[in-house]
């Protein structure tokens, strides 16, 4: 029976990649490309910015549509396991964005890619393999962590280099006046708090935001670090485990990461139980934190104002607690959207509806319908990171964050998908027509189990 589980599994990688061109290890080396530029374009456009020409929002907006079209590129091409469930989304995704924008009498570009970067990142994942994702990561993690360090070292170099200030008075429009303005001239307006650092408070450092010119980013990256790391453990050599580990511990210091700090410390208390519990228990982690932070509310235990992670919190809850029937269907002005984006769930809910929001939700617990250890962990980990994020920031959605977590996801998925029989569009199994006075050959799944 093993012999027929294996020849059943290798009938189903040929049946799964028939169609797919024979250029896979191209593919391979244009989605790794392809993530490079996710990580790294906004501080190139800095430097451009800062030394030769002057760049606009257009630009940054054009070479992010890029990157996801090359991403889209990456994985309709290589069409691997997995790649129909996200095609089917991207195409709900587009449709979705036109709904609204009818509703709106607007189109606003930035929604539409906020819906597109998943399935994007997604599909370009499922031309890459977990080890290949893994020395990517640790090649990212280690220049993300040598310019962080020259950043803090000589904060005046990094400013001079890419004027982190003009580039987001240039392409976000912010005021120059509400940026920082101390030995460190030149970087992003909160590299320093009005309450000093949390972490080592006396080294008077700046918040280091290396790659991402800003130290929110740089704080969500050590929560992709850990996602990939519980994940992938045992996967992962010790080496590559101690460099990936003490770098994510320098990074979450060097960013000051307060967010970064709670998200690892529940993520590490909830992926082992997670592992071993329901399938769908992470569907809860969101209704219940909203709970949970509506009861602290009305019991006066989330204070107002001050730039605390509780008062975050409470900023996020109340945003959330104004929402009116135009914003949950997506009726509400692009203005009035972007005004609320320091809560991530209420932009989320404006930008895409409430039924957008509750899909994103459920995209990220139930997409991955294969029940492996990796996808259990994954699952739970990025539930809980997203969940966390949601009140305070909507930097779950930008591509720095989403590419490499989105790629893994589909990555795992085609993983997972390499030993069960091909799938119809939206991933269900389905069963070829047997030749006529011939039985009907058992699938992967019942031969594995002695079926037949």
């Amino acid at each position: 029976m093993a012999a027929e589980a294996a020849s059943a599994a290798s009938r189903a990688d040929a049946a799964e990649g028939a169609n797919a061109p024979d250029h896979a290890p191209r593919l391979r080396r244009f989605a790794l490309a392809t993530l490079w530029l996710a990580l790294l374009f906004n501080i190139a456009l800095a430097w451009v910015n800062a030394h030769i020409v002057a760049i606009n929002g257009s630009v940054v907006t054009a070479v992010q549509g890029l990157v996801m079209g090359l991403a889209l590129a990456a994985g309709l091409l290589r069409r691997r396991g997995g790649w129909r469930r996200w095609t089917v989304l991207l195409i709900a995704a587009c449709l979705a964005w036109l709904l609204l924008s009818v509703v709106r009498q607007s189109l606003e570009l930035k929604f539409l890619g906020d819906a597109v970067l998943i399935p994007a990142f997604a599909l370009l994942g499922t031309c890459l393999g977990r080890r290949e994702l893994v020395r990517w990561l640790l090649a990212a993690q280690l220049l993300i962590s040598l310019i962080a360090a020259w950043e803090l070292a000589v904060p005046k170099s990094f400013a001079a280099t890419f004027n982190v200030t003009a580039y987001y008075v240039n392409t976000r429009g912010i005021e120059a006046e509400t940026f920082w303005s101390g030995e460190g001239e030149g970087l992003f307006l909160n590299v320093e708090r009005p309450s000093g650092r949390n972490l080592f408070a006396s080294s008077g450092l700046n918040r280091a935001t290396s790659v991402f010119l800003e130290p929110v980013s740089l704080g969500n990256w050590t929560i992709v670090v850990l996602i990939v790391l519980v994940t992938l453990w045992g996967r992962i050599g010790w080496g590559t485990r101690a460099t990936l580990v003490l770098s994510d511990l320098f990074l979450v210091v060097a960013c000051d990461g307060r967010f970064a700090l709670v998200c690892a410390f529940g993520i590490l208390l909830g992926v082992p139980f997670g592992r071993w519990g329901p399938r769908l228990w992470p569907l809860v982690y969101l209704p219940v934190l909203v709970a949970t932070l509506f009861a602290l509310r009305a019991a006066e235990l989330l204070p107002r104002g001050g730039d605390t992670f509780a008062g975050r919190l409470r900023k996020g809850v109340d945003y959330l607690g104004r929402l009116e029937v135009a914003d949950v269907f997506g009726g509400q002005s692009s203005a009035n959207i972007y005004a609320n984006a320091d809560a991530g769930w209420a932009y989320l809910i404006q930008s895409q509806s409430l039924f957008g929001f509750l899909a994103f939700w459920l995209l990220v617990v139930l997409m991955a319908r294969e029940r492996t250890a990796e996808l259990r962990a994954f699952v739970n980990a990025t539930a809980i990171y997203v969940a966390l994020c949601m009140p305070i920031s909507y930097s779950f959605l930008s591509i720095k964050t989403v590419a490499p977590i989105f790629a893994l996801y589909g990555c795992l998925i085609a993983v997972a998908r390499r030993s069960i029989a091909p799938s119809g569009l939206v991933g269900l199994p389905i069963r070829a027509a047997a030749p006529r006075g011939q039985a009907p050959r058992v699938g992967p799944a019942l031969a594995a189990f002695g079926g037949g």
